[in-house]
């Protein structure tokens, strides 16, 4: 279909949920009398806000012939109701798919969208079945009720605050406006807002003052915290139920996405558990270098990934609009994309693949060494293929009054902190942190697909947190992070159930460092970082093993890290084979 000459907004369109609430949209859609398919968004951002985003555009989608309904959800801006942190919005969005097929201008086939928090509103939707729900494009957006670091048992702390700090402003202002006297309460979010720093110093973190008030102190002891949500009982809880979603998905993210683990994740269970044939065939992934936002831009942190790095060039809202062609208008290529498109860092170019991980993965297995002295950068950390003999264990001590500063990385935006790859040499100069460096590679290497750290280690406390990085150091010594992860000592083994660790006894941990794809190139190093903190990204752990929250102090605890013939430490990676890796 050609595109429309013509659109126009139209504003507060009412649209009457189940229990009587009425919830109110913006559309944008073509100036005619025809009947157009719907895409829909269910934002808490405020709707006249949140309708531009490089991964699909409101004013793009409308001139392409489509209705695009963006919504404020329940208890949020225009719409009535009461909003709560972690409320469930399956109801609500089911009504408002609906509610849009029902419109005379909807000819009935709904489609929905949403990045970040939209997203996770779109997974809820969709496990609802709406009837008229053909197709859904969710993007940098969560796995479940659980978020990637609390997978782990860690706390993502600064992103938590940041945007509690957000949310609770129109909290607020709703309270203002109903005549309550929040005079004090507005004051202490400001003083947030502006000192996010002040906020994140301050113990024991459950009576951190700025959000004692009423109407928020609920909320945050909900959003910051290691308490499971009340729907989480089991493993199974944790993930979107897959098989009750039965419509194709589009989904799309990036490397340096606070949700990169959750795209594969959500791509991959739809494969295997979809319910319906057409959901599990109709899965198509997109993942570019970019961080957690709606504009995609070449340039990340400290690095530019070239003329092809771009969402423009990436042709991501095109891709979109494709995908929504084929599945609510029956037009288009069969299958619209590729089923997985991805971006290869370092190479900076764009590579299509039918699954993942890639087919023609080799996994080579690298494993840590060191005399004993693998501390900072100068250290003599090794990192090779090589597997251990009879070597001397790394010693550090983590000091949870000092913690190894977060700089750059799997971050959110909204608070102090800024996402993306930087140069690690400045916390890499820390005795607290050990680095094991492979020697200069003689060609290049591409690494592209899942990664997981098998760390065995003891600690002298309670409870720990162990956090690695894997790093590319440049011929110039700069070395810049790739990715992370983190595991906290008592949820090793699941995420439902804290076990303690014995002081001085060696576990085996798993860090899960989400995936990558990346060319190490000739000349270039690889590095994995181990050390016990990233704050204020992850709450510092304070080493007592008592609940999150309570501690007013914490404990200094000696880490040793073991790389020898019983406790070989070592990560996988996933290798592409140069036949592959010098196409595109």
């Amino acid at each position: 279909m050609a595109e429309v000459s013509s659109i126009r907004v139209y504003r507060g369109i009412p649209m009457k949920m189940r229990d009587g609430v009425v919830l109110y949209a913006d559309v944008y859609r073509p100036v005619d009398q025809g009947k157009h398919p719907a895409i829909v968004a269910r934002t808490p951002y405020n709707k006249t806000q949140s309708g531009d985003s490089d991964y699909l555009s409101a004013v793009r989608a409308a001139f392409a012939g489509y209705a695009y309904v963006i919504q404020d959800t329940r208890g949020r801006f225009a719409s009535e109701g009461e909003w709560k942190f972690g409320m469930p919005e399956g109801e609500d969005g089911y009504d408002t798919v609906e509610a849009v097929a029902a419109e005379p201008w909807c000819d009935g086939n709904v489609g929905l969208t949403g990045v970040s928090y939209l997203g996770g509103n779109l997974w809820q939707a969709a496990a609802e079945n709406p009837p008229h729900l053909k197709a859904v494009a969710p993007s940098i957006t969560v796995w479940g009720p659980l978020r990637e670091p609390r997978m782990s048992g860690a706390v993502d702390f600064e992103q938590a605050l940041s945007w509690f700090v957000l949310m609770a402003t129109e909290i607020v202002e709703r309270m203002k406006r109903q005549g309550k006297d929040v005079a004090r309460t507005q004051a202490m979010l400001e003083q947030a807002r502006f000192n996010l720093s002040e906020v994140y110093s301050y113990l024991p973190v459950k009576d951190i003052p700025h959000f004692q008030a009423e109407g928020l102190s609920q909320g945050f002891r909900s959003r910051v915290t290691e308490a499971l949500p009340p729907e989480v009982k089991t493993e199974q809880d944790l993930f979107w139920p897959y098989h009750k979603v039965t419509v194709p998905c589009f989904h799309a993210g990036s490397w340096y996405d606070i949700y990169l683990g959750s795209l594969f994740t959500n791509f991959l269970g739809m494969r295997e558990q979809g319910g319906s044939v057409i959901a599990r065939q109709g899965q198509y992934l997109l993942c570019g270098p970019w961080a957690h936002s709606a504009s995609l831009d070449a340039y990340v942190g400290g690095l530019h990934f070239g003329p092809a790095g771009s969402g423009v060039a990436a042709s991501v809202i095109d891709r979109h609009l494709k995908f929504f062609n084929k599945y609510l208008r029956g037009i288009g290529a069969d299958p619209p994309n590729p089923p997985v498109h991805y971006f290869v860092m370092g190479l900076n170019r764009w590579r299509d693949a039918e699954t993942w991980p890639l087919p023609e993965t080799e996994w080579q297995r690298f494993f840590l060494h060191s005399r004993g002295r693998a501390n900072t950068l100068a250290g003599e950390g090794l990192l090779d293929r090589n597997s251990p003999g009879p070597e001397s264990p790394d010693v550090f001590v983590y000091d949870p009054r000092f913690p190894v500063p977060t700089l750059g990385g799997r971050v959110l935006a909204s608070g102090t902190l800024v996402p993306g790859p930087f140069d690690q040499t400045p916390v890499e100069k820390r005795s607290d942190v050990l680095c094991y460096t492979t020697p200069w590679l003689e060609n290049d290497l591409e690494v592209t697909g899942p990664l997981k750290l098998h760390l065995f280690a003891a600690t002298s406390a309670r409870d720990t947190d162990f956090v690695a990085k894997l790093v590319d150091v440049y011929p110039d010594g700069a070395a810049y992070n790739v990715t992370e992860g983190v595991i906290r000592a008592r949820y090793r083994q699941s995420p439902l159930q804290p076990v303690p660790v014995n002081s001085g006894q060696v576990y085996e941990y798993v860090i899960d460092l989400a995936h990558t794809s990346v060319v190490f190139r000739r000349g270039h190093r690889i590095r994995i970082d181990i050390t016990s903190s990233n704050f204020p990204k992850i709450d510092r752990n304070l080493n007592t093993g008592h609940p999150f929250g309570e501690d007013v102090a914490g404990v200094p605890a000696v880490q040793t890290v073991h790389h020898e013939v019983s406790y070989p430490s070592y990560i996988d990676l996933p290798v592409i084979p140069a036949t592959k890796a010098i196409k595109g």
